[in-house]
């Protein structure tokens, strides 16, 4: 019997596009589409990792692209079940390792700046603040540019 508890965070793969699908809809209202995410999945400068519970269950990923020696988070999820445990610095941290062997000098992202729960996670992950991008979003929202240097 598969303990409930155990997680793990592996590679995604093709297979797994159905279940980020639902889990990306689930978690942001302005989701990307399947077509994007699978675009995105197949693509070879892509980074991208599932975390999953014991029953083999997609409760997380993070999705990056690699260009040249700077990897792009482009997205980051977590069930809304599972947040506030520690699982989105989980999957940030196993990027953090996948990108020294990558030899990655530069992560960015941006973040909503309405998202204080994702701006706390990255900032806890080691992130800094670089910039403001105005009306970054479709919906006219600002993002916060934010960078790690990896040494």
């Amino acid at each position: 019997m598969n303990d409930p508890h155990t997680l793990n965070l592996r590679s995604a793969i093709p297979k797994d596009l159905d279940k980020i699908y639902s889990l990306e809809q689930l978690c942001n209202k302005n989701s990307w589409s399947r077509n994007s995410l699978f675009e995105e999945l197949s693509k070879i400068s892509s980074v991208n990792t599932v975390l999953e519970n014991g029953q083999k269950e997609i409760i997380g990923f993070l999705c990056s692209t690699l260009i040249l020696n700077e990897l792009h988070i482009l997205e980051v999820a977590i069930h809304p079940f599972h947040r506030n445990k520690g699982l989105g610095c989980s999957l940030i941290n196993h990027l953090l390792r996948e990108a020294i062997t990558k030899k990655v000098t530069l992560i960015l992202l941006e973040v909503r700046v309405s998202n204080h729960s994702a701006i706390r996670v990255y900032e806890k992950c080691g992130f800094m603040r670089d910039a403001l991008r105005i009306g970054y979003y479709q919906d006219g929202e600002d993002a916060i540019l934010m960078s790690k240097t990896i040494n």
